[in-house]
């Protein structure tokens, strides 16, 4: 529930930001973040930097997740908070569908049902 509430609010957060500064710019404070959150992980869990295949997956993920925080927030300077939000929120269809073709998970009809109802949701709220 934190994570639901915290994109929702960053979402409202980056609009505001975005009326005094470009997206470039808002982007340069992400690392910081990420950074601190880093240096907490190390200190309070003895985190250790991942080398090998995970450490691979894990720089694949983070290519993915800062390429798509960019692309965020370069579409929230073309268009309403209320609409870039919701479309950007149908990532999950593109995990049902990843999950089924690379991690043999079952594509059921409650999750397809699930995916659609998601479709029609970002359809509705963009509009």
């Amino acid at each position: 529930m934190a994570y639901v509430v915290l994109l929702g609010i960053s979402g409202v957060t980056a609009k505001l930001a975005l009326r005094t500064i470009s997206w470039q710019q808002l982007l340069l404070w992400v690392p910081l973040m990420y950074i601190g959150f880093c240096v907490a992980f190390i200190l309070i869990n003895g985190t250790s930097f991942p080398l090998g295949v995970g450490g691979a997956w894990a720089a694949a993920t983070a290519f993915g997740a800062s390429a798509s925080l960019v692309l965020f927030l370069y579409a929230l300077t073309k268009g309403p908070a209320s609409q870039v939000t919701p479309a950007s929120s149908a990532y999950p269809i593109v995990t049902v569908i990843g999950s089924a073709l690379f991690l043999a998970e079952k594509l059921t009809w409650i999750r397809g049902i699930g995916t659609a109802l998601v479709v029609l949701g970002v359809v509705l709220l963009s509009r």
